[in-house]
């Protein structure tokens, strides 16, 4: 399984990050996030992607 990110502003789609077959993309998003290296920026996640205290902190 894959998760990207896309940037809106540029049209752009960054390069997938492969979530680890133990687990799944839920648990994935905060170590992609930070991959990313970005500060100041809005994510949305579509649907499959929400949860009950899903906050990252940084």
């Amino acid at each position: 399984m894959l998760v990207s990110a896309y940037l809106v502003e540029r049209g752009l789609i960054l390069e997938p990050y492969q979530v680890d077959s133990k687990t799944n993309e839920i648990k994935a998003l905060p170590e992609f996030i930070t991959q990313l290296a970005v500060k100041g920026v809005v994510f949305a996640f579509d649907a499959i992607s929400t949860q009950k205290n899903g906050s990252v902190d940084h």
